[in-house]
């Protein structure tokens, strides 16, 4: 019986040895110092120095921040962070809530599910910690201050958009103790946009909102009876209101009353309406009026103020898919044409004008949601146009990545990345600057529209790699000039929209590289007739399956040339299409199988009989999944379900992580914000979920490759809002007996106490791990290691120079 169980510990001891691999995180683009999705700014005088900063709050990575205007002039400082805890921050607002002289930032998030304030400690920028205003709101959106109950301090208002509620809240002693949420009105459907104003002519300042829910948009306004705070609510109006984007009190007629003026999204075309204060006592019309129609590009946020300096209010609009532009009120409420302020930045969540720079002009500041852009434009004087003056936060990380590759772009030997950055509209690379995977920043190689994809291959035949991207126009590909990563200008493959998912092969056996990609039910490839990147007329693949996400040219039925997988997300299909000739002409549809919603798949032998099986995942029902090739011939199997707990499965890859000569698996999970691998026996039977990374917001894509030359599978993936790109080096511990180069020499083995370590080049790392792989120290000396606060057992050392050489040797502890 003890011989069985040492017999079993000596497996288990074993398999620990041999099998476990740990990664480390190696970020090489990140988001320090940025703005990632800002949703709202502010302008204040932060720092009591006379003229106004500004702050932001930006969701995707829950911050509110502030920046100074260092001379007055508009030349702003570094971002200054009050607070990175306020989940999908969506709303900033700034005033003295304390009484003490000093402006005070109130702030909010849509998943932060509180009102929060803090306090200008010395009234030059240094904040204290929140102070919760209310934690009774669920998805809060929008927060805003004024005197409601006249007592000479400021009172906090708020909409909600889970609870419907639109609130406010009672500074009860002037110093910020607040009380307890004294709820408006949840009639409203997702009420979105709060503001205040004397609406009705008597010195009390009345209350406004919106709701953008689509067809049962509305808006309405809440009249201050007695100047106390006690509320009631008046009527809604909703004539020509659809989906309002924001809703603002402007003196639209200059009749020295406040009118309301809605951003409506109809799906028949997008318009400004406003509804007129008749007689000054805020009674409205049932029936809007409109303002405006012209190209309005999804109209987002808008702001009054007399731009042109003649006395009436003019209107800014800040749009989605348009930009900034303004109309000019001609005096009476009606508006000359669109006049463009900025016509390059998408989704523009929030404009504010205000004097930045102290030229009694009124300057344009503005929050760029999936821009990740927060920046000023300066109104030129005399003039009635603003001139783009400063980015005080953009993204200085990699904004939107979709999709990562690695290959070796500058021929130095090692593997480069190539990104594809969707709402950054552009393809990027990062060079791999010592072979060891420290990363360059992200070198464009082109600005193009909503990239989903791109390919790295060498198009044209000179040995270099080019890069072949996908657009919403077109697909183009781009020439590595000198083999170093210098790229020329666009050359245009086709001029076909929507282009989801691209892929390069030689599809007719001829030398060189084609392309394939799908586009809403077409699936098609083009001939590189000459290898020189000149391609041929689209030719068709299938047009019966709807909506392909990812594709891989493989040789599913070992006749030597490549056939084609896909997953149709629109309709559920894995497909494959045989490759008839070897000369492109390609047969109909083979279901592998219908599933709700697969989103990646990709080719591997999975069971080492020899031929290439499929593996996918689905996203809506979080299962991973591979299929047997039978025959080898492309008769695929019932599907053999490694997980159904992966939760959002969005891209699967295969490769040997463990150094045991199988394909093991790797997945994003993008809902729970995972990475994971799932080791494979060699026969196809996966172990459970093994954990690369948790609480990573939003992974989509993910590659494999051997980034820092160590002869070991690394993992490289994104997260697509925290805007970083990541990958993860494989700690996988060999055995001694399979370090050949004995680099190094370690003495003595066994010890109680210290090693000692020689080599005939400088030594730059010493680390130490267990028997799992599991990193325990790195050492603070590079010529021995103390090992003596370890328990008695076996250990691996591992040793890297200067050179980047590293070696793993086996010790045991006494």
């Amino acid at each position: 019986m003890k011989t069985k169980l040492l017999f079993l510990f000596t497996i288990l001891l074993s398999f620990s040895i041999y099998a476990q691999v740990d990664f480390e995180a190696h970020i090489t683009v990140d988001d320090t110092g940025g703005t990632n999705n800002p949703r709202s700014v502010f302008a204040a005088d932060i720092d009591g120095d006379g003229d106004i900063d500004m702050l932001s709050a930006s969701a995707n990575d829950n911050k509110i921040a502030w920046y100074e205007n260092t001379d007055g002039l508009g030349t702003f400082g570094p971002q200054q962070i009050i607070s990175e805890n306020i989940l999908l921050a969506s709303s900033v607002f700034a005033t003295d809530i304390d009484g003490d002289g000093n402006i005070d930032v109130l702030a909010t998030g849509s998943d932060a599910d509180k009102i929060v304030w803090y306090k200008n400690l010395n009234g030059h920028g240094s904040f204290g910690p929140e102070q919760i205003i209310s934690n009774e709101t669920n998805r809060p959106q929008h927060i805003s201050a004024a005197d409601l109950d006249n007592d000479g301090d400021m009172d906090v208002l708020s909409t909600s958009l889970s609870d419907n509620k639109i609130a406010w809240y009672k500074n009860t002693n002037g110093l910020g103790a607040f009380g307890p949420q004294q709820v408006l009105s949840t009639a409203f459907i997702s009420p979105m946009d709060i503001s205040t104003g004397d609406i009705n002519g008597d010195g009390y300042l009345d209350i406004l909102s919106g709701s953008d829910y689509y067809n049962e948009s509305s808006v309405a306004w809440f009249k201050n009876n007695n100047g106390l705070g006690n509320f009631y609510q008046q009527p809604e109006l909703s004539s020509q209101v659809f989906d309002a984007g924001d809703t603002i009190l402007m003196d639209v007629d200059n009749d020295g009353d406040l009118d309301i003026v809605v951003a409506s999204r109809e799906s028949g075309g997008h318009k400004i309406v406003w509804f007129q204060n008749t007689n000054g006592l805020g009674n409205f019309p049932i029936l809007s009026q409109t303002l405006m129609t012209v190209d309005l590009s999804w109209p987002e946020s808008l702001y009054a103020t007399d731009v042109d300096n003649d006395n009436d209010m003019d209107l800014v609009v800040g749009s989605k898919n348009g930009g900034l532009f303004w109309f000019k009120n001609n005096g009476s409420g009606t508006f000359g044409p669109k006049q463009i302020i900025d016509n390059q930045t998408s989704d523009v969540t929030k404009v504010v004008l205000v004097d930045i720079d102290n030229d009694d002009n009124q300057d344009l500041i503005m929050a760029a949601g999936t821009s990740d852009r927060v920046a000023w434009y300066k109104k030129n004087n005399g003039q009635d146009n603003f001139d783009y003056t400063q980015e005080l936060a953009g993204i200085n990380g990699a904004s939107g990545v979709y999709n990562l590759s690695s290959i070796d772009i500058d021929n130095d030997g090692d593997k480069d990345i190539l990104a594809t950055l969707r709402r950054g509209n552009r393809i990027a690379w990062q060079e791999n600057l010592n072979g060891l995977g420290t990363f360059s920043e992200l070198k464009t190689i082109a600005y193009v529209n909503t990239p989903p994809a791109a390919y790295a291959g060498d198009v044209d035949g000179d040995g270099y790699i080019d890069v072949i991207a996908a657009s919403k126009e077109k697909l183009t590909w781009y020439k590595n000039l000198d083999g170093q990563g210098n790229f020329g200008s666009e050359q245009i493959i086709n001029n076909i929209e929507t282009s989801e998912t691209i892929y390069a092969a030689d599809i007719d056996n001829d030398g060189d590289l084609d392309v394939l990609s799908s586009e809403a039910n077409n699936t098609y490839w083009q001939e590189n007739t000459d290898g020189l990147g000149t391609f041929g007329p689209i030719k068709i693949i299938s047009d019966q399956y709807w909506l392909s996400d990812s594709m891989v040219a493989k040789d599913v039925d070992n006749d030597g040339d490549k056939d084609l997988i896909l997953c149709y997300w629109g309709d559920g299909n894995i497909v494959w299409f045989e490759n008839l000739d070897g000369q492109g002409n390609f047969g109909s549809a083979n279901i592998i199988d219908t599933l709700l919603s697969p989103d990646s798949v990709y080719a591997a032998d999975l069971d080492n009989d020899g031929d290439l099986d499929v593996l996918t995942l689905d996203y809506f029902t979080d299962e991973v999944m591979w299929y047997e090739n039978l025959d080898g011939n492309g008769s695929f199997g019932d599907a053999n379900i490694i997980s159904s707990s992966v939760d959002g499965a969005w891209t699967i890859y295969s490769a040997d992580l463990d150094n045991d000569g199988d394909e093991d698996i790797v997945c994003t999970a993008y809902i729970e914000g995972r990475v994971l691998w799932f080791e494979n026996d060699g026969e196809g039977n996966f172990s459970n979920e093994n954990i690369i990374i948790s609480n990573f917001k939003n992974p989509i894509t993910i590659f494999v490759d051997d980034y820092d030359g160590d002869n070991d599978i690394d993992i490289l993936t994104s997260s697509y809002f925290l805007d970083e790109i990541v990958w993860f080096e494989n700690l996988f511990i060999l055995d001694v007996e399979e370090n050949t180069t004995n680099l190094f020499s370690i003495y003595p083995n066994p010890t109680n106490g210290f090693l000692n370590i020689k080599s005939e080049v400088p030594i730059t790392e010493i680390t130490v791990y267990n028997n799992l792989g599991q990193l325990l120290f790195t050492s603070e000396e590079n010529s021995r290691v103390d090992i003596s606060a370890l328990s008695k057992g076996i250990y691996f050392v591992k040793i890297k120079d200067e050179n980047g050489l590293s070696e793993t040797k086996k010790v045991i502890k006494k």
